[in-house]
């Protein structure tokens, strides 16, 4: 176990004892952050209170349909946490609430709150000592506006990071949590200043075909018509024309609204009838391209073989927020074992996330994330 980090999975349906054996493996005199993942079905008011008296650390987290880390079980309720440790790491908290009333002002001041709370300013912040991670609601609606106002708030530094989910389809919260408070409509960020390398990580695998459509009709996620038409037949139309099957209740396939020749991917996560649900909001007038599937599994090893080597050659964590698309499309392609060995390889812990922040964008079928290495002593 590294004297760095360590992670830890809790199984089972009891919020208190999961929240317990997360305090068990990582309470510690040293330790400078916690970060703690929970299945939506575990109780986020016992998981937070739990977390952080037993802690005395500074904890955040949030809720997630899987959580991501060596030995979570398939199918079973599940916690996943990891606990940073040492003088090589010093953090700021700023917490971005209510964010329906003013999402890109309020995401700003939880950035200056947070460089305030480490003493100093955005203006003396460095990229390569300073990083920016985030925890955001994802079922505020206000995801995007998040991403852009913390970003734009300390463009010096990178900025990764994961919305929270819970049951697909449902209407309940997905809430975010620090410091023992549970919050909806809100996100947390993190500035973090590091004495050991890090690297900052943005995996996709789609593949963009010439396929090209026009939202003519939509409501926050829910696209009603492409082109005209109602979207299901219109997008299995325009996929038939590549040669190719739209998998249905569940696509493979996605859409993706190209921004100065950057793609944002919006996950189609499901068909209801002849509209199309997805994992972010689009508007009336923009114009998507369709994606198809590449290599998930490959594409994701290369990339974390990358990350490995920008921190010197080996990882004392890698903290991962991994589209809950990506999971989908796995178990469709029945490669969610490979997927789960890709991550398996590395100290990973993480969740599957609603929605990715990647700098000033929120994305959808991406792994983001942050890997740290080992003191010059440990390599």
């Amino acid at each position: 176990m590294s004297a760095i980090a360590r992670q830890v999975v809790a199984t089972g349906a009891d919020s208190a004892k999961v929240a317990a054996k997360i305090v068990d493996e990582l309470a510690g005199p040293n330790l400078r952050l916690a970060l703690v993942f929970a299945d939506w079905r575990l109780d986020p008011e016992v998981m937070a209170r739990v977390t952080y008296r037993g802690l005395r650390a500074p904890v955040v987290g949030g809720t997630t349909t899987g959580v991501i880390g060596r030995g979570v079980p398939c199918d079973e309720v599940a916690a996943s946490a990891i606990g940073l440790y040492g003088d090589w790491l010093r953090v700021g908290l700023g917490v971005a609430a209510e964010l329906p009333k003013a999402a890109l002002a309020r995401s700003r001041d939880a950035v200056q709150h947070a460089v305030t709370m480490l003493g100093t300013t955005v203006h003396a912040l460095d990229s390569s000592r300073h990083v920016g991670i985030s925890v955001v609601d994802g079922t505020s609606g206000h995801e995007e506006a998040f991403c852009i106002g913390s970003a734009a708030a300390a463009p010096k530094i990178r900025f990764v990071g994961g919305c929270t989910a819970t049951e697909l389809g449902s209407t309940r919260d997905a809430p975010v949590w620090v410091n023992g408070e549970v919050l909806t409509d809100a996100g947390v960020v993190i500035v973090a200043a590091s004495e050991l390398p890090f690297h900052t990580l943005n995996s996709a695998h789609l593949e963009p075909t010439d396929a090209r459509t026009v939202v003519t009709a939509a409501s926050g996620r829910v696209i009603e018509e492409l082109d005209g038409r109602p979207a299901v037949p219109r997008l299995r139309e325009l996929v038939r024309q590549l040669g190719e099957t739209l998998d249905e209740p569940r696509p493979q396939h996605s859409l993706a609204r190209y921004v100065d020749g950057l793609p944002y991917v919006r996950s189609v996560m499901r068909i209801e009838r002849d509209r199309l649900h997805l994992a972010s909001g689009v508007e009336p007038g923009h114009v998507l391209r369709v994606m198809r599937p590449g290599d998930l599994i490959g594409q994701t090893t290369r990339d974390l073989a990358t990350a490995c080597e920008r921190v010197g050659g080996e990882m004392s964590a890698l903290l991962a927020f991994s589209c809950a698309g990506r999971h989908l499309e796995a178990q469709a392609r029945s490669l969610h074992r490979e997927l789960a060995g890709a991550y398996s390889q590395y100290p990973t812990v993480g969740f599957q996330t609603s929605g990715e922040q990647s700098g000033m964008l929120l994305v959808n079928h991406t792994l983001t994330g942050l890997a740290i290495g080992q003191p010059r002593s440990e390599r």
